[in-house]
């Protein structure tokens, strides 16, 4: 099995004054029990992290400090794989926002769909319900220890 985490999970872990947190917080407990398999990011997703960090916290340590634990440099584990964008899996990606023109997914969320399709990856992690009938996706919320 293998999982890919969606932005908000990890903003959501990141800060703990989120609504969400304490949801975000058990969903990646889970996933660095094994509980999913291999997880999965992708470059996009941490530049919108990272982004998503530095303007609602307006904190550049924040944002620095969410793009370390993502990537698994310094103190933080090194267990999340992160597929880069490349230029094939940019066309995908611009193919598949094109067929979904009929949802509200973002360029970001469909890069998701792109890499998910790609690499043959389980399921989703995201608060996000707009993948909801596109791919499997696991709610944080529903995710218990």
């Amino acid at each position: 099995m293998s999982v890919f985490i969606d932005t908000g999970v990890f903003f959501a872990q990141h800060d703990r004054a989120a609504a969400r947190n304490e949801s975000a917080v058990t969903g990646l407990k889970a996933v660095f029990e094994g509980r999913f398999g291999q997880p999965y990011t992708s470059d996009y997703v941490v530049d919108e992290a990272i982004t998503l960090t530095r303007t609602r916290t307006e904190s550049f340590d924040d944002a620095w400090t969410i793009g370390q634990r993502i990537l698994g440099r310094g103190p933080y584990p090194d267990r999340i794989e992160v597929t880069p964008v490349t230029p094939d899996l940019f066309e995908a990606t611009l193919e598949t926002f094109a067929s979904y023109d009929d949802h509200s997914l973002s360029f970001t969320d469909a890069s998701i769909l792109a890499v998910v399709e790609q690499q043959n990856i389980d399921a989703v992690l995201s608060f996000d319900d707009d993948f909801d009938g596109l791919v499997d996706r696991i709610d944080p919320s529903t995710v218990s220890l």
